[in-house]
């Protein structure tokens, strides 16, 4: 009889076992099913290799939060709600994002990916695909968004004469990018002195040794209420493009000014351009942040990005 009984608590519990790990559901692959359906039955004009990269290759997933998920706290000793002022000091539900996600194949020989879009929870549960789309990527340029966030938050803190819609016009538009021949000082803005060994490898090699010729003057202008004038942020890099980038000024300036210092095509053209390959990334690759406002949570959820599956 004991024997007997120890037979049926073992069995149960390996039911138990089986049960709770049986009802584990790996979403994602159901939602890389219906996107690689999706894609097949809805794109015309691939080739049959083609078709067969997509029909039996492991895709890559790009994610983007559309919406956090908050839970409503509960007080444990009286089962009540507790009163919080701001939404965004709920605990968050990370999982539980609303989640704008693309199931992405990068077939041969066609110089272009697969994207099927969808939404879902971040675990892609209920992920259903409404879109798909053959886009080429282009590098995006990191360094241009990192000036151009530096800038914003510049003249925001310092040009507090300018109107509210001219602080509200930096802080959301994309500013014109500008290379200019400004009269400013790039003095300062690379703390790194050259060595006296490196001052006489330049001379040997009849490099300049003036420091301000080793810098590209590039500015960044939002339009001002004036028609007749401009928010202008000029700052210096060595790399002739963004990339590394730093600020030195910003001016409310008349558009005749800037219009006078601005580079030709062929002086454009002639700047030498060095991108560094780490500023080398994918939109949609790009890392928002998933808890912005620092909100206290259960766990603090992977940001957005992309991933391999597989």
């Amino acid at each position: 009889m004991k024997h007997f009984l120890l037979n049926i608590f073992t069995l149960m519990a390996a039911l138990t076992v089986l049960i709770l790990t049986g009802c584990r559901t790996d979403y994602s692959k159901n939602a890389v099913e219906r996107a690689r359906t999706y894609a097949l039955n809805n794109l015309k004009g691939l080739t049959d290799n083609q078709r067969n990269f997509i029909r039996f290759t492991q895709p890559e997933i790009y994610e983007n939060i559309v919406y956090p998920r908050y839970v409503i706290p509960l007080d444990a000793g009286n089962s009540g709600h507790i009163e919080i002022d701001d939404v965004r000091r709920f605990p968050v539900a990370p999982e539980h994002d609303l989640m704008h996600s693309c199931v992405v194949w990068n077939p041969p020989d066609l110089g272009a990916r697969v994207v099927v879009a969808g939404e879902g929870e971040r675990s892609m549960m209920f992920w259903e695909p409404y879109r798909v789309i053959v886009k080429h990527y282009d590098p995006g340029d990191t360094g241009l968004k990192s000036a151009t966030s530096t800038a914003s938050a510049f003249v925001r803190n310092n040009m507090q004469y300018l109107t509210t819609a001219e602080l509200n016009r930096v802080r959301f538009d994309k500013p014109e990018t500008v290379y200019t021949r400004l009269p400013v000082d790039p003095d300062g803005t690379d703390p790194e002195k050259l060595t006296s060994w490196e001052e006489y490898q330049n001379e040997r090699d009849g490099k300049s040794t003036d420091t301000a010729s080793q810098y590209t003057q590039l500015s960044l202008m939002w339009p001002a209420d004036d028609p007749l004038q401009c928010i202008v942020v000029t700052g210096f890099s060595k790399s002739g493009t963004f990339a590394g980038w730093k600020l030195r000024t910003a001016e409310l300036m008349d558009i005749s000014k800037l219009d006078g210092a601005r580079l030709t095509r062929e002086e454009i053209d002639a700047i030498p351009k060095t991108i560094p390959a780490k500023t080398l990334v994918f939109p949609a690759q790009s890392d928002p942040a998933r808890n912005p406002f620092d909100r206290p949570g259960y766990d603090r959820s992977p940001e957005g990005g992309t991933f391999v599956f597989h």
